[in-house]
């Protein structure tokens, strides 16, 4: 999928505003994502908690929300960048690669939640941007 030049200044744009947020966002995700589905919580097994208030969501919400924005600042090379975290999902940590679409659905609920103005093209250039992470996440599977 290619990210059209509005889609990439939405994600720019969308970026700025998370940023200052980034330890609640990413909690608040995480959170999302162990309730609806529990079977992601296999792979935090040093977890003694799966709210947003405890500390190891929110430590682990801050590690992945900074490299989505990261990966935001390489959107002409993401399969470059994220060679990485892919080599490290695919091979040490065997993580499903169905967790990465998983994890996508509750990133945008939680900005729908917490952004007012999250408007549908933002979320529509959201969710174009989380498919081609979860692509190249997912390249040490092929």
């Amino acid at each position: 999928m290619v990210l059209s030049d509005a889609n990439k200044k939405a994600i720019a744009d969308l970026a700025k505003k998370i940023k200052p947020q980034v330890k609640l966002l990413g909690a608040d995700a995480l959170e999302r994502l162990f309730t609806c589905h529990p079977q992601a919580k296999s792979y935090f097994t040093q977890f003694s908690g799966f709210t947003a208030k405890d500390k190891p969501v929110q430590d682990h919400g801050v590690v992945v929300l900074n490299a989505l924005l990261e990966a935001a600042n390489h959107l002409d090379n993401l399969s470059h960048h994220l060679e990485g975290l892919s080599e490290k999902h695919g091979t040490e940590i065997l993580v499903s690669p169905n967790n990465f679409k998983l994890l996508s659905e509750c990133f945008a609920v939680t900005l729908g939640a917490h952004l007012a103005n999250f408007d549908p093209e933002t979320h529509c250039a959201f969710d174009k941007f989380l498919e081609e992470v979860s692509y190249h996440l997912n390249s040490h599977y092929r």
